[in-house]
């Protein structure tokens, strides 16, 4: 079994060190700027000053889940949609009007997806394995099937997660390039998995590179794992079509709370947790379609006591 024993979360929302995020859910707005936490608290002065804003949450996120489970991490699994926008803008926007032979290689090193799961390791002084996912809408969940197969091979205690951040010349690609009229944003969510018994769980999850139907993939998904979509307690969707055609207990959009960055699913799993705990529910669907063709579905469980 693949238990939930920590979650921290850095987004739109006021997540960080919240018992409950589901209390104070607001629609994102366009403009609107990430509930940041102390850095300070995480990071040396002299480390934050060269951070990016996606390298500060995935960094502090990793930290307090760290702080909250006091144990070290056999596996440190990350997924990153885009990476690290800003260095990546900085490195490209230097090397096009410098007018040196020579760059620095900071701004290159920090631009590579792997970046955050570096970083992450670097401030916890874990050398364990440590793997970063890119896949679009689905580096969260593909992140978390990594950190199920090391939990399958013995590792006791996996921390994954993923982090995104937005910068300013997205906004200008978004009608070609970014399928989404969800005001753009920024988050890091990270979870420590374990075999060792906690309230809630990730009973199953899927993810189809070339969906032709949303629809069908979650019914295919549901019968696999013997649950009918009326004992849903809770539907997390980044599609408002699919309440149409379905009919869980309750649901909502993700992205309307997220804003859209393609780690939104992660922020999704802090919300259907703290929702199956505090409301003592049993089961909450997440269905991550936020690009054509690419499904993401994860079934969560709350244990019984």
């Amino acid at each position: 079994m693949y238990y939930i024993h920590s979650i921290a979360s850095i987004s739109h929302q006021d997540s960080f060190r919240t018992d409950n995020v589901c209390e104070n859910l607001t629609v994102v707005e366009e403009g609107s700027d990430v509930i940041s936490p102390d850095y300070k608290e995480f990071i040396p002065p002299a480390s934050l000053r060269r951070l990016s804003p996606v390298l500060r949450m995935g960094l502090a996120a990793s930290m307090e889940c760290k702080n909250q489970s006091r144990s070290d991490f056999d596996a440190i699994v990350v997924g990153t949609g885009l990476g690290c926008l800003k260095d990546t803008e900085k490195f490209l926007s230097t090397f096009l009007t410098s007018t040196s032979d020579f760059l620095s290689p900071t701004a290159f090193i920090q631009s590579t997806h792997n970046t955050i799961g570096g970083q992450i390791s670097l401030g916890l002084g874990n050398h364990a394995y440590n793997m970063t996912h890119t896949q679009n809408n689905l580096s969260f969940e593909v992140s978390l099937l990594d950190a199920m197969m090391c939990i399958n091979e013995g590792k006791k205690n996996v921390l994954v997660g993923a982090a995104d951040e937005k910068i300013d010349f997205l906004a200008e690609v978004q009608p070609n390039l970014i399928p989404s009229d969800f005001p753009l944003s920024s988050g890091a969510s990270f979870f420590v998995l374990s075999p060792e018994k906690s309230d809630v769980k990730v009973k199953a999850i899927s993810t189809t590179f070339n969906s032709d139907n949303v629809l069908t993939d979650i019914a295919a998904f549901l019968e696999v794992h013997g649950i009918e979509m009326e004992n849903i307690d809770l539907l997390l969707h980044s599609n408002d079509g699919i309440e149409a055609h379905v009919t869980p207990k309750d649901a909502f959009n993700f992205l309307d709370y997220s804003g859209f960055h393609y780690s939104a699913s992660a922020f999704a799993l802090h919300i259907a947790h703290d929702y199956l705990v505090n409301e003592e529910k049993e089961w909450a669907l997440i269905v991550n379609d936020m690009c054509p063709s690419n499904v993401g579905i994860m079934l969560i469980q709350r244990d019984e006591a």
